[in-house]
């Protein structure tokens, strides 16, 4: 495993990789086909290391130096990229599109804390949502489209295969700002995403903040989450799609009034809403604080395109359209007939009187005695949880889940937010 501190510029570092090129010249391994590169570049009287091409060596950054990402930055295939609790990542503002792409049996090995998050940002100025395109991860576990492999938007990779257990690796007090690319129609990057990931990479305590497109999206995959925040971002906080099967616990959705879409939108898979394997995540312990934005659009839950799942102790608020909304689109009965045969479910969940509407067109969730409409008093901002009996302790779902016999995401008096996550 290498790993670059720059006491003395790129010197400590071709010392360290045992190169003899100046400065600006690309690190290549020996007998690779693939390229990458760490320069040295002074922006405003600070020194980064700027990184661009494909990592194809164990590598690590450093929390005692400051990062700076060019275009693609991809890790591949066998690689796995360290980087130190502390550590900053900056986007470059040089006219690409910056992004951090973990390949199909490539890791990355990120491990904050509380105390010390890594974050990645934009290094302008004045950041903006849409600065850059975010963290993506490929794996080989399912996904529901023709031939079992896809390609991600924006040239981020393939991914899709048949192990549900891959591992790209640890995501863990891991803060993203300002991403979410646009890059054209159904082109798009996010804070994070998920593409064909599978259950044995680990992601817990990860912000999407401000970003332009979702704050965190699952294409297929088994992968598990917990502890996550989407903090602003301007299209859907959550979105899965193509077959996602994993479990998630601990998930807030914060709007801001300037831009924002869905809470969560939910979908199977679009072209062919029977496709298998079905979205069937199981959810428990969330809350959705949304904003209206101007076009009084906003929805906490969309369940569409044929998806399954199964949602716990969840909580929407200030809804400025609905809080749950079950939709299909003709000739396509499938969703609503997954909440007919109980494979869609949302129980023990709030909808709060401060939405515009509580249910649009899923009566079975409305009319379970165990979900209800009530003022979310209870609630500052999105903290605090509602403990009536109509709660589901969560670890009566299965092993993964931790017990939390209550609605919302985030107590009061343990607030697993404090101190890493950046506030609107």
């Amino acid at each position: 495993m290498k790993k670059f501190t720059q006491i003395a510029g790129l010197f400590a570092l071709t010392a360290v990789l045992g190169l003899t090129s100046c400065k600006d010249e690309p690190t290549e391994p020996a007998g690779s086909t693939n390229t990458y590169a760490v320069t040295t570049e002074t922006i405003d009287g600070v020194e980064y290391s700027k990184v661009v091409g494909t990592i194809n060596t164990d590598y690590t950054f450093s929390a005692s130096t400051n990062w700076l990402l060019s275009a693609g930055v991809f890790v591949k295939n066998g690689s796995t990229l360290t980087i130190e609790a502390g550590t900053t990542v900056k986007a470059a503002d040089d006219g690409t599109t910056p992004f951090l792409a973990i390949s199909q049996g490539g890791k990355i090995m990120a491990e904050g804390t509380a105390s010390n998050p890594i974050v990645f940002t934009t290094i302008k100025a004045t950041p903006q949502p849409g600065d850059w395109g975010g963290i993506i991860l490929n794996g080989y576990a399912p996904i529901n489209v023709t031939g079992g492999t896809a390609e991600g938007e924006g040239g981020t990779g393939t991914y899709g295969g048949d192990q549900s257990d891959d591992n790209s690796g640890v995501l863990k007090y891991v803060r993203v700002e300002y991403a979410g690319r646009i890059l054209g129609t159904d082109n798009e990057l996010n804070g994070f995403a998920f593409q064909g990931v599978g259950s044995g990479t680990q992601v817990s305590y990860c912000q999407a903040y401000r970003g332009a497109d979702d704050g965190f999206e699952f294409y297929g995959g088994t992968v598990n989450v917990r502890y996550c925040i989407s903090t602003g971002n301007h299209d859907d906080s959550f979105d899965w799609t193509q077959g996602w099967t994993g479990n998630g616990q601990f998930l807030v959705v914060n709007q801001h009034t300037d831009k924002g879409d869905r809470g969560f939108e939910c979908d199977n898979n679009g072209d062919d809403n029977a496709a298998e394997p079905f979205s069937n995540p199981t959810l428990s312990n969330i809350t959705v604080v949304l904003a209206d934005d101007g076009d009084a659009s906003n929805t906490g839950f969309r369940l569409r395109a044929g998806t399954k799942g199964k949602i716990y102790n969840a909580i929407v608020t200030d809804a400025p359209k609905h809080g749950y909304r079950v939709s299909d689109e003709a000739p396509s009965t499938q969703t609503t007939d997954n909440m007919n045969d109980g494979s869609l479910l949302v129980t023990s969940s709030i909808s709060s009187s401060t939405n515009a509407s509580a249910w649009k067109d899923c009566d079975p969730f409305m009319n379970d005695a165990k979900n209800a409409v009530t003022d979310a008093s209870f609630l500052n901002g999105y903290l605090g949880v509602y403990t009536g009996s109509e709660a589901t302790d969560p670890s009566s779902l299965g092993s993964w889940f931790n017990s939390a016999n209550y609605i919302g995401a985030v107590s009061a008096s343990d607030d697993w937010t404090a101190g890493w996550t950046a506030t609107l």
